[in-house]
């Protein structure tokens, strides 16, 4: 069956293979960017910064002014951030925190009317496999998706008597353009600085060698016309779904010291 689908953050990455991919299946998708230079292909293209309010509530109503309905939202857009915690930049850290923890509630909170007056609608939020794991120089970015993992959780609750889905995606490393769009802060000169070109180098790998855009998008849209929704679904390549199961099973300290050896920290 055909739906009315959002995706945020879709003018590239992960979001615009989602859309081409939900496109091609022949569904409707409207993707938002903050400056979108017009549609692409099928893909609907309007302007969304899911930090301002207004911006998210003017999209969210032109959807549903040109399509009817709202079946589908994909909280994709984020922002990725990499550095030691004590020379990290509070403004930086805020307009992480801003967009990718405050910018889901305000889409949340957007559509959630609309689906609840419709009896039914299905909510994705693209996470990270580092919201259930901490990882060393990227304990901004894992915290900022460990909050969105438990508003997840919390959310699902919610609205489920209101026939609303709501699911999380613990997405593991992806070849997008993350590695050039990321904020990278730290001290050269400083103490962590060795340690932390190490670290960085390896998160540059992990992306270059991670799963094809095209490929996780299939993964995900193939869960759009599958009910129930399950809480959280992992994507990504094997090692990377593994580190989860590890992070059950294994005693901490031991665990730990298999992510400080990884990670060359």
């Amino acid at each position: 069956m055909s739906k009315i689908i959002l995706i945020t953050g879709a003018s590239s990455g992960l979001g615009q293979a989602l859309a081409y991919e939900l496109s091609r299946q022949g569904h409707t998708v409207f993707g938002t960017s903050r400056s979108p230079k017009g549609d692409q292909g099928n893909i609907r293209m309007t302007a969304m910064d899911v930090q301002k309010e207004s911006s998210v509530q003017a999209a969210v109503q032109q959807v549903v002014r040109e399509a009817g309905r709202l079946d589908v939202v994909i909280n994709n857009a984020g922002i990725g951030i990499a550095g030691p915690l004590e020379e990290s930049k509070m403004e930086e850290i805020e307009q992480v925190m801003d967009t990718n923890i405050l910018g889901v509630i305000r889409v949340c909170r957007a559509v959630l009317p609309i689906m609840r007056q419709q009896g039914k609608g299905q909510i994705f939020t693209i996470s990270s496999i580092g919201a259930r794991v901490g990882l060393p120089y990227r304990s901004i970015y894992c915290a900022s998706k460990a909050a969105v993992d438990l508003i997840t959780e919390s959310l699902r609750l919610e609205v489920r008597r209101f026939g609303i889905q709501v699911t999380g995606i613990h997405a593991g490393d992806i070849q997008t353009n993350i590695n050039a769009n990321r904020i990278k802060t730290y001290n050269p000169e400083g103490a962590y600085a060795e340690s932390f070109a190490r670290a960085y180098q390896i998160i540059d790998q992990e992306v270059e060698e991670g799963m094809p855009a095209e490929a996780v998008a299939q993964t995900i849209a193939r869960r759009i016309n599958r009910e129930p929704l399950h809480p959280f679904y992992a994507v990504g390549k094997p090692l990377q779904r593994l580190s989860l199961v590890l992070k059950r099973l294994l005693p901490n300290v031991w665990f730990e010291r298999l992510i400080a050896r990884y990670s060359k920290v």
